[in-house]
Order: structure tokens, then sequence, then C-alpha cells
């Protein structure tokens, strides 16, 4: 029995276009080399407290102007004074090869503007209208072994199987290890292995040569966009630096952009906020009086933090100690790195975290050990919501996804959500948004690609807005820190987010408020 092939993308008008790229196309792609961009305000309006604009020409390889828009772009400002300020700016598509952005200047002084085209149209195209339609493309090795301890497991060499996720109803001949609860009409199929039965299912890991093989062949034809040429090029036509100018500071009313209200909440404003010595200030959570470290111990007293999500939630859970200035604490954990609790018997305060299924890693791992976040939730009983805050972050193991298989994963969380709000009214619940990573082979330009992981959360956003859950919209927070960018960033970028989790957390418990 044989792996799955990669389906064909069936959308009318694209199928043939996935095919061997000739030096035509190019008139109509967007070339880094040839674009520019223009500063719109004039020099003497650019004070701290304003919006400064800046429109980006998006131009070929004949330097004409692309006629469409659809590329992908990350604009940041920033100083290297001492004070190590930075924001994003906002970037708005007018579809004729013409974006606006716009900064929010916090800060005076001389500030140094990057206009960066992440990927091309042609590149988001083939992500966007193939790729996420595209599947499977990820796989695990399974064994079918008894491995019931460490030692054995890390004696494990080979594995027995392959497996992978596909719809419900194309499971036949397979080994079926279906959650209605967390994958809807999807299902964890298996090849069954000889002389063993399904049920009998032990240990998983990705194969990584297997899914990167089927994550390379998705692409094919659309290769070239993704190459040095096109991939995350800064732009050298226009004012490299401007001079802010002081005046009497004051933070904007409102940072809502009119072209963006399309989207979903948190995405359609101008400006998410700055850093500035550090610190992140934000203009899209208002509510900061839960920011020293003692409010927040007593905000936290006698509660249970349970963290659901990927390593980015673990490192929220490996952060909160040092943010609460915390000294001790009592370790347990069930499976290093994936499950484990933290209790500071100081505060009577225990943090719990929990690696979602389905994990991308290579890492050996007991496949009855990782339950679907849906299941956890339905889990917990009425007397157990009195001092619970939930922490859901399920993203970065989750841009090779098929679109229709993420959202229905997204939806099932939701509806177990609802359920949970039943029983659990007052429970403070955050959903953490994505955040930009690292790239360090050229197909993870788009296997792992930021502009799926930009779609990601603004699907999360979408699916879990005004279902009982206050989404934390960290991109721009993590997109313009001064630092390389990496699933795991920096643990100043990690205490400022829980900063903001926990204000909103306090502010919930104190007065009550629902998002």
């Amino acid at each position: 029995m044989t792996t799955p092939q990669p389906e064909s993308n069936t959308k009318p008008g694209i199928g043939p276009a996935a095919t061997k790229i000739t030096s035509t196309k190019y008139n109509v792609v967007t070339n880094p080399e040839f674009s520019n961009y223009r500063l719109i305000t004039p020099a003497e309006c650019i004070t701290k407290g304003s919006f400064i604009h800046v429109v980006i020409e998006a131009r070929s390889e004949s330097q004409q102007l692309v006629p469409s828009g659809g590329d992908f772009w990350f604009a940041t400002m920033s100083t290297n004074d001492p004070h190590q300020a930075s924001t994003a700016g906002r970037v708005i598509d007018h579809e004729n090869g013409t974006y606006s952005v716009y900064f929010y200047a916090a800060w005076s002084g001389t500030a140094t503007i990057n206009i960066t085209l992440v990927h091309p149209n042609k590149a988001v195209e083939f992500m966007h209208d193939i790729f996420t339609d595209t599947g499977p493309k990820i796989f695990w090795s399974a064994t079918y072994k008894n491995m019931t301890t460490l030692s054995q497991l890390k004696k494990t060499n080979k594995f027995d199987t392959s497996c992978w996720i596909t719809r419900s109803n194309d499971t036949n001949r397979f080994c079926e290890y279906p959650s209605a609860n967390g994958l809807g009409n999807y299902t964890f199929v298996c090849i069954p292995p000889k002389d063993r039965k399904c049920r009998s299912l032990d240990i998983i890991a990705v194969n990584a040569s297997k899914t990167d093989a089927m994550t390379r062949k998705a692409a094919t034809g659309y290769e070239d966009y993704f190459q040095s040429k096109y991939f995350n090029q800064r732009l050298t036509k226009g004012p490299q630096t401007i001079v802010i100018k002081d005046s009497s500071y004051r933070k904007p009313t409102s940072t809502k952009d009119e072209y963006n209200l399309k989207l979903p909440p948190s995405w359609s404003h101008r400006s998410h906020g700055y850093w500035f010595n550090y610190t992140w200030t934000s203009l899209l959570y208002t509510d900061n009086n839960w920011t020293n470290s003692s409010d927040m111990k007593e905000c936290l007293r006698n509660k249970h933090m349970l963290l659901l999500g990927d390593s980015t939630s673990r490192q929220w859970a490996q952060s909160i100690g040092t943010l609460l200035d915390l000294r001790q604490k009592a370790h347990r954990q069930e499976f290093p790195n994936f499950f484990f609790e933290d209790d500071y018997k100081e505060l009577n305060f225990s943090v719990s975290f929990r690696f979602h299924p389905q994990t991308v890693t290579t890492t050996r791992i007991p496949f009855k050990l990782f339950i679907y976040f849906a299941d956890i939730l339905d889990s917990i009983v009425t007397h157990e919501c009195a001092n619970l805050i939930i922490e859901l972050s399920p993203w970065a193991h989750l841009a090779q996804w098929t679109w229709d298989s993420l959202t229905q994963r997204f939806i099932k969380l939701r509806e177990a959500v609802s359920r949970f709000r039943q029983r659990c009214p007052n429970v403070p619940i955050i959903i953490k948004g994505s955040h930009l990573r690292e790239h360090l082979t050229t197909f993870a330009r788009w296997g792992r690609s930021d502009y799926l992981l930009y779609q990601v959360g603004i699907l999360m956003e979408q699916i879990f807005h005004r279902s009982g859950i206050w989404f934390l919209n960290v991109w721009d927070m993590n997109l313009s820190f001064p630092s390389r960018a990496n699933v795991h960033m920096p643990n100043i970028v990690v205490q400022e987010e829980l900063k903001l989790a926990i204000a909103h957390i306090c502010g919930q418990l104190k007065h009550g408020y629902q998002y």
C-alpha cells in the first residue's frame, strides 16, 4: 500500500498555472530591485504622536508598475539610539500596484524605515490558492511496539509505518484514529502495520524527509518565486531615514483604519503599539493597570493557569515565574517539554502546560498522551472552574495543514469553548495569535511561510470572535522587536506578551468584562 500523493488543485483558472515558469511571467511579478517607496506626509508634519504615510510602488522587472496587488510586505520603523524604539507599519493593498503604509511616530529623532518584500504576488497566489488546498503534506512515522519508558523510547530506531491526516471518507484500508471533537470530518490514519493491530499504535514522530518532499512537490512550478531574489528583500529606492520632530506627545484616540474594517477587529488598526526601552506600549489593548510584579502576584494568587498550545505557550509557562519574581517552584513533568506543571507555593499559584496533538517534531512521542484541546475543555467539571485561567495558542505547527482541515480544527475548538462556557461562564480564556518565524531552508519559505502564519492569525480571530475568548494579537509586537525573527522569540518579548495577557485576565477578574 502506498502513501497518498498530494491532491491536485481544482479551483477554476488555477490548475494549469502550476507549470514550468517562463521568463514572460516575470512581467507581472513584483521585483524588489525596481520597486520603490515615497514619503507622502510632508516633512514639517512628521511629529511625535502623528501617523506617517508612505506609499510603496510595486514594479516588475521591466520597471513598470505592477497592475495588481497581492504582495506580502513587512514595514518597520526604528531608531538605534539608546531608547531602542521601534514599531510596525500597517500595510494597505490598493490592488493596483500601490500600497499605503502607516507608521505611528511614538518618539522624536532620526528613524530608519525598512520596507521589505516578503513574498511577491505570484508566491502569495500559490500559497493562497494552491498550497492551502493541497494535501496531505505532513507525514508521521509510527511504531506499534509497546514503549512505555523514556529509556525504551530513545532506543527505538525503526518505525513500522506512515501516518497522515485526511478526510474521513478517504480512510478505507487504513488504521483510523478519528476525533470528531478535535479534527471534525478529518481523521488521523496510518498504513496498517504487518502482524499488528491498529489499536496498538504507540509512538509517532514526524517523517521529516517525506514531509519535506511532499511540501516541495506541492510547489512544483512556483519554486522560483521563493528564491532569494524575491524573498525577504528590503527596498532600497526610497528614503531610508526620516526626522521626527518633538511635540506635545499624545496617544491617538483611535487607530482604526477605514480600509481594513473588513478584517477582524484587532487587524483593522493602523498601529498596535511600539517598543521603547525594550518595553512594549500597546495602542490596541489599553488596560495597563496590572504591570508591576506585586499587583500581578495578588491577582494570580490561588489561581491555576492552564496553557494549551505549542512551544510558544511553553515559553509563557517557563517565563511567568521570572516575570512575577517567584523564586521557588515544584516542577512535575509527564513528558519533557510537552506536558508539565509548576507549583509556586508562595502564591498557591500553579501553571500547567500541554502540547497539542499532531505536533511537527522528530521527537518520538507517545501517541496516547496527546489529547485534543476540545476534549480537555470538555473534561473540566464545574467545581474546577473557580480559580482557573486558560490560554490557547495552537498555530506554530499548522501552516502546512489544508485550509479546510485547519478551519474545522478551530471550529471544533470553538464549539468546545461554547460548551465550557455553559459550565464555567467566568473563567478568563485567552487565545494568543501567531507571529513570524525563521526560515532556514528554501522550502520553509512556503512550507512555514510568514504569509501563511499571518493568515492563520486572522483565521483564528475570525473563528473565535465573540465566542467568550479574548484574542491577543502579538504579530506587530514580534515583527517590530529589534532582533531576528524566530518562532521562539527572546524572553523580553515573551514577558511583554504575558503582561498584556495578565492585564486582561486581572481586569476581567476584577471588573467581569468579556471579549
